[in-house]
Formats: structure tokens, sequence, C-alpha cells
């Protein structure tokens, strides 16, 4: 009976360890939620952080930069969606296209220095995007804004179209995204 108790306790462990190795792999590849704090005062959040051509000849993750004038923002896009990437930038989803086809962006709205997306929730249908990069610059016009689950990554999708897709929290909402996609015209 012993035997049998040690060699379910050894099972469980090993079942725990490889549980909280998954768990932890898993949200160090997606945005992290977990940090942020509710903050409504938004008098200072900064909605510019531009590099210059020196540093994005030298960095090859810098990959343009976002403009969107109806919320003021304008801001660098570095690759990559952890937690230390969207402290600083506007973070490229890595696993969707950079140049053409869906581009995935994400970054903070609130609880940290850079929350860049803090007022993408006053974008409407119609609104302009501007996406520039080394290559090319296009302008993109928001078509499609609806609540998302955390784990829905649909709206990710490679597709034909070029197209924007910018993710953030939404408050009091912790398993849910605001998606806002743009389409370019």
């Amino acid at each position: 009976m012993k035997k049998i108790f040690i060699v379910f306790f050894v099972f469980m462990l090993v079942i725990s360890s490889a549980l909280v190795y998954y768990f932890y792999n898993y949200s160090n590849k997606l945005i992290d939620i977990s940090k942020i704090k509710t903050d409504s005062n938004y008098e200072n959040v900064v909605y510019e952080n531009i590099i210059s051509d020196e540093e994005y000849s030298l960095e090859s993750d810098f990959i343009g930069i976002l403009e969107i004038q109806k919320i003021g923002l304008k801001a660098t896009i570095k690759e990559g969606s952890s937690s230390e990437v969207l402290k600083k930038y506007i973070g490229h989803i890595e696993e969707t296209s950079k140049y053409d086809g869906n581009i995935g962006l994400a970054a903070h709205n609130r609880g940290n220095e850079y929350s860049y997306f803090a007022r993408l929730n006053e974008l409407e249908k119609g609104d302009i995007v501007t996406y520039k990069t080394k290559f090319y610059e296009r302008q993109y016009k928001v078509d499609n804004i609806q609540a998302i689950f955390e784990t829905d990554w649909s709206k990710l999708e490679n597709t034909k179209e070029n197209k924007l897709t910018m993710i953030t929290c939404i408050s009091n909402k912790r398993n849910q995204r605001l998606c806002v996609q743009a389409v370019e015209i």
C-alpha cells in the first residue's frame, strides 16, 4: 500500500511540474495581463516613442512605426509580444506577417509607462491607421471592432488582403481582449 501511495505521489509531482512548465512557457508567449494595474488616469500616458534612424538600422527587431492621428498615437513597433517588449513598444505578434497579409500588433492600454493602446477603444469604423516600415508606408481603414476571448486566435490568421489586427486588454474583463482590425486602402 505504501508503494502505491509513493508511486501515485511521484506521478502527481511529475504531472504538476509539467503543467507548471507548460503554463509558464505559454504565458511568456502571450501578452502578460497579470502585471497590468487598472488605471483610469490617462493624463500621463505616453503616446510617442520613436526610434532614430541609427537605432532602426542597428536593431533588426524594429519593424516600423504605427500612427493613428485620431488618438494621437505614433509609436515604434518591435518584434515580439513578451512583457519586456510591451514595456516600451508596440509588439508585433511573432506568428503573424510583418509586411503583407494579416499583421498582428499588441500593446498595453493602462498601468504602464508606455500604454500605447490606452485610447484604442475610441476608434470607429472608417478611422485611418498608418503603418510605416523601411520598405513602405501603408494606410488602413478600421473595418472591425469587437471583443474577443483571450484564447481566440482566429482574428490573427493569415489573409490574402493586407490588414492590421491590433489587440489589447479590456478593463474589468480579464478573459477578453479588444480587437480592432483595419484593411489596406
